[in-house]
């Protein structure tokens, strides 16, 4: 009987290692698309090639809010397409046109400037870091497929400390 009891503590214990790991890396990669934005960061995904190779697609970029003052040449910003738009792109200043209040922008990939300069009215802020593949990561979590695994994986731990719990009340 004892030999029973010892394997049955040692199978929780294994259930207990393997919950508490599947529940590690939901935290771990949700954090990073979490705990920015309490931080006063936005993060946004980058979904074209025109930023590689500094920005890949697939990248997520955490930006700044900043004023137009404290943007300079050389500095990648995040901006509103246009006014009629929620869409934002990720571009590097490569002038200032101070007089007209405007950006001139181009992706790093791009051989010219873009043809629409970026008024400083449509600045969402500054990039501040880019992380490769994490876009991607972001968007599947935040599909429904996503979220059906978490969720899965989030009862299959449940589940499994009740067994463990539960092995563990009848060698008591």
């Amino acid at each position: 009987m004892r030999q029973s009891k010892r394997g049955s503590a040692g199978l929780a214990k294994v259930l207990n290692g393997i919950g508490i790991a599947c529940m590690a890396v939901l935290i771990l990669t949700a954090l990073p698309l979490t705990l920015p934005r309490l931080l006063g960061y936005e993060i946004y995904g980058i979904t074209t090639g025109s930023m590689e190779p500094e920005l890949p697609r697939g990248s997520a970029v955490y930006v700044k809010q900043a004023q137009p003052g404290e943007i300079r040449p050389g500095d990648r910003i995040t901006f509103v397409m246009g006014t009629d738009t929620d869409l934002v792109t990720t571009h590097r200043v490569v002038e200032i046109d101070e007089e007209n209040q405007q950006f001139i922008t181009k992706g790093d990939a791009n051989a010219s400037a873009d043809v629409q300069p970026v008024k400083f009215s449509r600045l969402v802020g500054k990039v501040v870091l880019g992380v490769p593949m994490l876009g991607t990561v972001s968007l599947y979590l935040h599909s429904s497929g996503g979220m059906a695994v978490c969720a899965g994986i989030f009862i299959l731990v449940l589940l499994l400390w009740g067994i463990a719990a539960k092995m563990k009340l009848k060698e008591s």
